[in-house]
């Protein structure tokens, strides 16, 4: 029998719950096709698809993201206004044509809608500074300005006040609209992030990181750590953020249609990569105690298999790397799933007359309802297996030699704990094939811990997926368990998620 021995009174860290956020751009049938559909029958007043909006509320999004390539040469300016003077133009990133009808104020409302808050990328590639801190402007001025008064004449007397702002998307990228190498990049940010503040001290800034490359990170965290606004004392020294993007998908990733046994070592890839992007920060600030955090402010486990990635298999990976954030939530802070909507993700897939909610969308209610506001300590002894894990996740499969051994851990154990004291242990079994006769024990002194609730995302079949046909092939399901004298005997079905919320 596995054991894991909780310790309620170890608390680790508080947890940002800013990591179950989500991402959208102007990607065909991600915002237009997919929440936002101006006159279908299933929309609001404001275009915005109902029943997405009430999927993206039972999930408790703590934030979104609206950036990605397309943001690389969006100028703002042509989303605010009346909707019949907004200019048609061409859709650089995604071979389309954008008619910019959802913009900045579109973009505030369904943040408001779902309950999230607003994070904004701006235009790094064919943009300027003097762009992107006026639309900070636009944005959050109170001031009698010109672009703050433009807000208002559009019928916006408030503010939006929108707090996280990203300087730039994946500017390290060949497929970038004006990519930068890391000191053309680091240099070029400098300017945006001093015009930025100097129309709001009070923002937030996610500088680009590279979650593959060091040199990139250590540049652009040392000529940012340092920034000053001499003439706006109260915007502070520093970017907040470095972002990291993953996706184990395309010719150059090891995890390209990969074996289910190799994408076991996803949770722990995820971990190294953050752990390594930390230690980055630190040499260039070098301040092991810096206050910049890490973002994956794009991330999903998709892989191009064959029309395969919206099985429970890929929801096992999904709540492995959110495990991977929470096991680390000293540093991880922020994170947004891609695309929620439709897109390379879909936990939501979206058609003209309803939605369908796939596998990947209960790891996202179950963390959203479940997850508690700190981590604590745990020990466990589960079965380990030792592992080929990429060394950058981006050799082909064959090159075997560029591997590194990994002893990984069958199940994956994160305890979190909420203000009330009630326990949320986070269970991943990623074994394909065995269950776990599992005995939890709780070691606090003075407190007896008597109601246990399971809840448990599992088939038998890792490659069984929903479908209209079978809607809830795949769901959450829930079941007491008997907790007595602070334990707990539960069996881990092999390739289940799981939660349980002691009380």
């Amino acid at each position: 029998m596995t054991t894991i021995n909780i310790y309620p009174e170890q608390v680790l860290n508080p947890i940002n719950r800013k990591i179950l956020g989500h991402f959208v751009e102007q990607f065909p049938g991600n915002i237009p096709g997919g929440i936002f559909m101006p006159g279908n029958q299933l929309s609001d007043e404001m275009g915005f698809r109902k029943d997405v909006l009430e999927a993206l509320r039972e999930v408790n999004v703590s934030q979104i993201r609206w950036a990605g390539n397309f943001s690389s040469h969006y100028h703002w300016i042509d989303g605010v206004g009346p909707k019949e003077n907004r200019p048609k133009k061409i859709n650089f990133a995604w071979d389309a044509i954008e008619d910019n009808l959802f913009g900045t104020a579109e973009f505030v409302a369904f943040c408001k809608k779902v309950g999230s808050e607003p994070v904004i990328g701006v235009n790094m590639g064919s943009g300027t500074a003097e762009e992107a801190m006026n639309w900070v402007e636009y944005c959050n001025s109170i001031e009698n300005t010109c672009y703050a008064n433009l807000r208002r004449s559009n019928g916006y007397e408030n503010p939006f006040n929108v707090k996280y702002w990203c300087l730039g998307n994946e500017m390290y990228a060949q497929w970038q609209f004006g990519h930068l190498d890391a000191e053309e990049y680091a240099k070029k940010a400098v300017h945006f992030a001093y015009a930025m503040k100097r129309a709001d001290p009070n923002i937030k800034l996610t500088a680009v990181g590279l979650e593959t490359d060091p040199d990139w990170n250590y540049k652009v965290v040392e000529k940012l750590s340092i920034l000053q606004v001499p003439y706006a004392p109260n915007a502070g020294e520093y970017i907040d953020y470095l972002s990291a993007h993953y996706y184990p998908i395309g010719n150059d990733s090891a995890y390209t249609n990969s074996d289910y046994e190799m994408r076991m070592t996803l949770g722990e890839f995820f971990h190294e990569r953050t752990v390594l992007m930390r230690n980055a920060i630190e040499n260039a600030t070098d301040d092991m105690k810096s206050h910049i955090k890490v973002v994956w402010d794009e991330w999903n486990p998709v892989g191009q298999r064959d029309g395969t990635e919206f099985t429970l298999e890929m929801a096992v990976w999904t709540a492995l790397i959110m495990n991977s954030f929470v096991r680390y939530s000293k540093y991880v802070e922020m994170a947004n799933y891609t695309f929620f909507v439709n897109g390379n993700g879909g936990p939501i897939r979206v058609t003209e007359d309803g939605i369908l909610k796939q596998a990947e969308y209960y790891v996202f209610e179950l963390f959203g309802k479940l997850l508690g506001s700190y981590l604590v300590g745990n020990y466990h002894d589960a079965k380990t297996v030792c592992l080929d894990m990429p060394v950058d996740g981006r050799w082909p499969r064959r090159d075997r030699e560029k591997s590194k051994k990994r002893d990984i851990s069958l199940l994956d154990i994160n305890v979190t704990k909420d203000e009330d004291g009630k326990l949320k242990v986070f269970v991943i079994n990623i074994s394909p094939d065995e269950d776990f006769y599992t005995e939890i024990n709780i070691k606090e002194s003075g407190t007896d811990y008597t109601k246990a609730i399971l809840y448990t995302i599992w088939n038998k079949d890792y490659r069984a997926k929903n479908s209209q046909e079978k809607p809830k092939e795949i769901c959450i399901n829930e079941q007491q368990l008997e907790c007595k004298e602070n334990t707990i005997k539960v069996k881990f079905l092999h390739h289940s998620i799981n939660a349980i919320q002691i009380s």
